[in-house]
């Protein structure tokens, strides 16, 4: 299972492996939308079927 950076940010994206457990795949877009609106940094890394996520804010 391969998947971009572009589906797992999509509201309600569930990969497949995924689609018989619970969840609603709305994390990882409202962990982004939050970051973004807080003026933070959201990065994601995708390799294969994994990924990791960094988020960073500035502490003033």
């Amino acid at each position: 299972m391969n998947f971009s950076t572009e589906d797992i940010l999509q509201r309600f994206y569930r990969g497949e492996e995924s689609r018989t457990g619970q969840g609603s795949g709305l994390g990882l877009s409202i962990a982004e939308s939050f970051t973004s609106v807080s003026g933070g940094i959201f990065d994601i890394e995708v390799d294969g079927d994994q990924f990791k996520v960094s988020i960073s804010f500035k502490i003033e």
